[in-house]
């Protein structure tokens, strides 16, 4: 069984449109998407997915059964635990271990949203099956606000796990809004609420507040591009040994198994999240039913997208996905789908200006979010302030818009 060809499929993906402005506006995503097709010599085919469009070509040749574990890009991994499993009869989990549950708690996700918008998609969630919602949330938000939007519009028994990225900054501004989120019982948990090299500031939190937390193993968690050494995290050895999370959030390129044998002995959760199509689900789907402690809702954000590379995109039932039961990954791409996606011009790029509005009256504006990111994490806005909120403005053609975008450019333009 060894690898006689590889073909990368470059897609252009598009968000629903309920949130493809917000998801264009956040920096850290994007519509492009790559599936690989990688075929046996025994005419069997695998399929990956990844955010990156990489050539594997150096891997032809390579026997598949050494590409199942070890340091192989998580695209290549993927499709050989499909090829193989097609190759046996057998569905991927049963390579990777003995299946511990048939379905796994899963979670809908997105970027930071205003309330009227999260209100939607909290019921467009709950229509689709989900029961969590993994919630990015933003100091240019009032985030109490956000909790009172939760309260109202979501069903009974539906939860919201609010990820900060370090945003609340130290433990100073964390207590005192988290006393107040931890009042909801609709929000279910929260991730990395403080920069993860902050180990006193998560012991203080954690000797406070009741909330789950949840932290990415071993790792920083913050959007700052500008300094590398802003928030470099602790080792996870620390994490556990000092008891600053309750569990931890683990990627798709990682040594998933052995990261589960560790939290098990310390009993630590977690979950797996990679944003892909329903192929990620599905992986997702076989790796947490082997897993002991997946007992948190894993994430691949497939969601999102308008138009999947299958015809009926995998959906959680009462908030649990089942694991697909055939061969292999359990569900294949339909190559018409693929082709017409590979077809798909991407959308033009729009400059915007986002604007920081405070109450009282005062607009920072910018036209990047990356600075937007970095002037609350270096303390230049306050953030999280009762009756803060985001305005964003595309660019309409006019020359005045050209002037402030590229003031904004220079720095953040101030007005009152």
């Amino acid at each position: 069984m060894k690898i006689a060809s590889i073909r990368n499929y470059p897609l252009q993906m598009s968000f629903i449109p309920a949130v493809a402005a917000n998801m264009h506006r956040a920096t850290t995503h994007t519509e492009r998407l790559t599936v690989y097709r990688v075929e046996l010599d025994n005419g069997i085919v695998g399929w990956g997915d990844s955010c990156s469009d990489s050539d594997l070509s150096e891997h032809v040749g390579r026997h598949v059964m050494e590409l199942l574990h070890g340091p192989v890009p998580d695209a290549l991994r993927m499709a050989c635990f499909d090829a193989v499993g097609k190759t046996m009869d057998v569905p991927a989990h049963v390579l990777m271990g003995e299946q511990r549950r048939p379905r796994i708690p899963f979670a809908y996700w997105t970027i930071d949203l205003p309330p009227d918008l999260l209100a939607q998609q909290i019921r467009y969630a709950a229509d689709l099956g989900y029961k969590t919602y993994k919630l990015k949330v933003r100091p240019w938000w009032d985030v109490i606000e956000t909790a009172e939007c939760v309260a109202e519009h979501a069903p009974p028994g539906f939860k919201v796990w609010m990820d900060f990225n370090g945003h609340l900054r130290d433990a100073q501004q964390a207590i005192p809004i988290l006393k107040k989120l931890q009042e909801f019982d609709c929000i279910g948990g929260i991730e990395s609420p403080i920069p993860q090299r902050d180990v006193p500031g998560y012991k203080r939190i954690r000797s406070i507040i009741d909330l789950p937390m949840a932290l990415h193993y071993g790792c920083g968690c913050c959007h700052v591009v500008s300094d590398d050494s802003y928030d470099r995290g602790v080792p996870a050895e620390r994490q556990i040994r000092e008891n600053l999370c309750d569990g931890f959030v683990l990627g798709g390129d990682t040594d998933i198994f052995g990261m589960d044998q560790v939290c098990y002995e310390n009993r630590k959760v977690f979950w797996l999240q990679a944003i892909g199509t329903s192929l990620r689900a599905a992986l997702i789907a076989h790796i947490s039913s082997v897993c002991r402690q997946t007992t948190l809702s894993s994430m691949s954000g497939h969601a999102l997208w308008e138009k999947d590379v299958v015809a009926e995109p995998l959906a959680p039932v009462d908030g649990y996905l089942p694991v697909p039961c055939g061969p292999g990954l359990g569900i294949k791409p339909d190559e018409a789908l693929l082709e017409e996606l590979g077809k798909t011009e991407p959308p033009p790029e729009v400059r915007r200006i986002s604007t920081v509005v405070y109450p009282s009256g005062v607009r920072w504006s910018f036209s990047d979010e990356q600075a937007q990111h970095e002037a609350f994490y270096f303390g230049r806005l306050p953030g999280f302030v009762r009756g803060i909120h985001l305005e964003v403005e595309d660019d309409d053609g006019s020359k005045d818009f050209d002037k402030r975008f590229t003031e904004c450019e220079q720095a953040p333009l101030v007005t009152a």
